[in-house]
């Protein structure tokens, strides 16, 4: 990959003109549509969603990601060019080139930084000073890369493979310096905690949910909870409620960071592939709409609730 404008402000070179404005209303953000390679504006609240028009024409982008609280999209196009739109912009524009089209986008959790990496590569792009004034700098690994996530203070953290289907979680701070933070059994999903250094550090093979604090671990959750190969984490924006996906039953564990309530279950009726942030305090999508519905969790409140994501209508 290449960072034509590290250490600079982006690029103003354009791409796909707009095809559709980002509607009025109640937003829950922009989400990615897989089936038909699109981003389109999730309007409404949860419960009572629905999906308007492709913001581009369908195949214009390999991939893209939304962060709420920055209004910022980054796009992969087909010929790996990462670009950045901010709404309400819908011009995108270049930040940095020749990524694979399979590539990963995690966002901090307040959105002024994200990463962006392609499983089993060995190194990651990190961005900073979103939405307005983003930097775009290569970070090498020290093995193959299988997942990323970044702080709101711009510290990394890498899982990368080790020895026997293992994975070593490395953290990086801003100012460069690395620390070794965990050795996993199987990588579970890794986040952090919103404004906060604390991250949460899933473990798919020893069924364990840690946060970590200055280096040090607590155990949040196990298997006799009901974590059951957990492949994805993420926390709230107050850092009250954490969030984890299982793919041995697609079960969602609910966990209270503050340890005032034990962690509790919930079950969707599809095979969650994500947890991504959407409008909201606990709000995180499960699965893309396409034309089944998609699924999304609320997870603030008195208990979690499981709610669909309405499917893209025939001609939308």
């Amino acid at each position: 990959m290449t960072s034509p404008n590290s250490g600079t402000s982006g690029s103003t070179t354009t791409s796909t003109p707009k095809q559709a404005a980002v509607s009025t209303g109640p937003q829950l953000g922009l989400i990615w549509n897989a089936s038909d390679s699109t981003l389109r504006t999730l309007a409404g609240v949860p419960g009572s969603s629905q999906l308007g028009p492709a913001l581009f024409p369908a195949g214009a982008y390999a991939t893209g990601a939304f962060a709420y609280p920055t209004q910022t999209a980054l796009l992969l196009d087909p010929k790996g060019n990462l670009q950045i739109m901010v709404l309400p912009s819908t011009q995108p524009q270049t930040l940095a080139q020749g990524f694979s089209t399979a590539a990963s986008i995690v966002f901090a959790p307040r959105g002024a930084y994200a990463v962006v990496f392609s499983p089993g590569s060995s190194s990651v792009l990190e961005v900073s000073g979103l939405p307005l004034a983003p930097i775009a700098n290569v970070i090498t690994a020290t093995a193959a890369v299988q997942g990323a996530a970044i702080s709101d203070a711009g510290t990394l953290l890498l899982a990368t493979s080790a020895g026997n289907g293992g994975a070593a979680v490395t953290s990086i701070a801003a100012n460069g310096t690395r620390a070794s933070l965990a050795t996993l059994g199987g990588f579970g999903g890794i986040g952090f905690i919103a404004g906060s250094e604390d991250s949460l550090v899933a473990d798919s093979a020893a069924n364990t949910l840690s946060r970590y604090h200055n280096g040090s671990a607590t155990i949040l959750a196990s298997h006799a909870n009901g974590l059951n190969q957990p492949f994805a984490v993420a926390a709230s924006q107050d850092g009250h409620w954490a969030v984890t996906a299982d793919q041995a039953d697609s079960s969602l564990l609910r966990i209270d960071l503050t340890g005032a309530t034990a962690p509790t279950l919930s079950t969707c009726s599809c095979s969650p592939t994500q947890l991504s942030a959407l409008s909201g305090n606990a709000v995180f999508e499960l699965a893309a709409p396409a034309a089944a519905p998609g699924w999304m969790i609320e997870a603030d409140g008195p208990s979690s609730r499981v709610l669909f994501i309405p499917p893209v209508r025939s001609g939308q």
